[in-house]
């Protein structure tokens, strides 16, 4: 008895119903519930179809991941504002690798690439997830000194008229 997994069934130029736990407990009759086998025809990717999207995501990934490192080569000009600039080109320079990943995957349909993309998409998420985690944190802080300064000014100009 062959079992597949959804992914194998929709991997198959001429995919056979998958087996269920219905199938199996009637003494394995083979009458397949039709919504199953309607759910497994629709999700037969067609071939061809991918490579558009994937050619199209590699040339944003690697217009914005030149953004990212010109932005950051930029923000290294100030010598307090490097501390944000160079994590922006480590980012960026992750982000344009990732790019030559999923265009090298298109080109080859070498699974084992994969892994190096999503590694290095990875690395920019993370980066940025991290830029962002501090930016909320210096803009809290920002607008807490900001309170307390008009606090304090309040404070003095009641006294002092």
């Amino acid at each position: 008895m062959d079992q597949y997994n959804e992914s194998d069934v929709a991997l198959q130029d001429n995919p056979q119903p998958a087996a269920t736990n219905n199938t199996i407990l009637n003494n394995n009759t083979n009458q397949q519930p039709q919504a199953d086998y309607q759910y497994q025809q629709q999700h037969i990717p067609q071939p061809g179809i991918y490579n558009s999207i994937i050619n199209s995501l590699s040339g944003w990934m690697k217009f914005l991941g030149i953004y990212t490192i010109v932005i950051g080569a930029i923000t290294c000009i100030g010598i307090i504002s490097a501390a944000m600039g160079i994590p922006l080109i480590f980012a960026g320079i992750s982000l344009t690798n990732a790019s030559k990943a999923i265009k090298e995957y298109a080109d080859f349909n070498n699974p084992n690439v994969l892994y190096n993309l999503f590694t290095y998409l990875k690395k920019y998420f993370k980066i940025q997830g991290i830029m962002v985690i501090v930016a909320l944190a210096l803009t809290f802080v920002y607008i807490v000194i900001i309170l307390v300064v008009l606090a304090l000014g309040a404070y003095s100009y009641m006294y002092n008229y």
